[in-house]
């Protein structure tokens, strides 16, 4: 078979291409350090990578959500810690004011300080996060949830006849913290101030809101005024107390969901060491592999140069 010139300048010149493609190929996959650059590489582990990539992203959304969650639930544990230590403060001095020795003038200054606790109480059930959403309104986050009532009939005052008014909803905003867990991160305001509950799980007929009110008026009235100063009084005490009861057990719920929240996390930060243990036993390069790829391919790449020199060289005129 004949061979001209040409077809050996071309055949030679394609083979210093495909040694340089070659050698420039490995040398972004050590640039890149990577094994896997486009599916072409490796098809299969190409598409392993992708399937875990994507899971692991979807784990980082928990972490972050995970995060948040944590965030809110923490301050919300302290808000709701906030109005525990203000009702016990509240029941020290309603003890105080229920001794028979004092006067009315004692009794009335126990209101006053009552009457600032109360404000006190309706603040931290205002309380808002940094974002200015209301942490007890449920989902309308920037309605103020309570409300002092503009027009209650006379006391004394129920869940009909409020002091003050709930204007949110009964709704718990949640979020997304794995892939089986929605996770409630707030707490409706409702059910912790309004519908207070005593140890038996019944609703009292009064909102810590109302049951204060309640306990102000019966120390500010004269006791020569009021017959019912004792009923009036035990009532107000126990309804505040039932408050004290229901707000320590959402704190319980929230703090078991912060713990909670600890163990996802911790779960989710294992699970993305396995992800990119996978991802770097897919696509990860291993450097004495390429680096003596890399060095035999730029031999091969030199030998084909100088023959390519060689052999260009020859012709029958040399002969003649």
């Amino acid at each position: 078979m004949r061979v001209s010139t040409s077809q050996i300048f071309d055949s030679g010149l394609q083979g210093m291409l495909r040694n340089q493609s070659a050698l420039l190929n490995t040398q972004n996959h050590i640039s890149a350090k990577k094994r896997v650059l486009t599916p072409s590489d490796d098809p299969v582990a190409a598409a392993r990578a992708l399937v875990v990539s994507q899971s692991r992203e979807v784990n980082n959304q928990y972490i972050a959500n995970q995060g948040y969650a944590s965030d809110q639930l923490a301050l919300l544990e302290s808000k709701l810690g906030s109005a525990v230590a203000t009702m016990q403060d509240i029941l020290e001095a309603c003890t105080g004011a229920g001794n028979g020795a004092l006067t009315d003038q004692g009794r009335q200054e126990y209101a006053v300080e009552l009457r600032q606790r109360l404000d006190e109480l309706l603040s931290t059930a205002n309380s808002q996060d940094g974002s200015g959403n209301y942490l007890f309104s449920g989902y309308k986050t920037n309605v103020t949830p309570f409300v002092l009532n503009p027009s209650p009939s006379a006391a004394p005052y129920s869940m009909s006849n409020p002091y003050v008014s709930y204007q949110g909803d009964q709704g718990q905003v949640a979020l997304q913290v794995d892939a089986s867990r929605l996770m409630n991160i707030s707490e409706d305001g409702a059910k912790v101030f309004m519908r207070v509950t005593d140890e038996s799980g019944n609703i009292t007929n009064a909102s810590v809101f109302d049951s204060l009110k309640n306990m102000i008026d019966t120390l500010e009235t004269p006791m020569a005024s009021n017959p019912t100063f004792q009923s009036d009084y035990t009532n107000a005490l126990g309804e505040l107390q039932a408050f004290l009861d229901t707000a320590g057990r959402v704190r319980s719920s929230v703090g078991a969901r912060m713990s909670e929240l600890d163990s996802l996390g911790e779960s989710a930060t294992n699970l993305n060491l396995q992800y990119d243990e996978t991802l770097s036993n897919l696509v990860d390069l291993d450097y004495a592999s390429a680096m003596t790829e890399f060095a035999n391919q730029q031999l091969q790449l030199e030998a084909a140069q100088k023959s390519f020199v060689q052999i260009s060289g020859l012709s029958l005129f040399n002969y003649l």
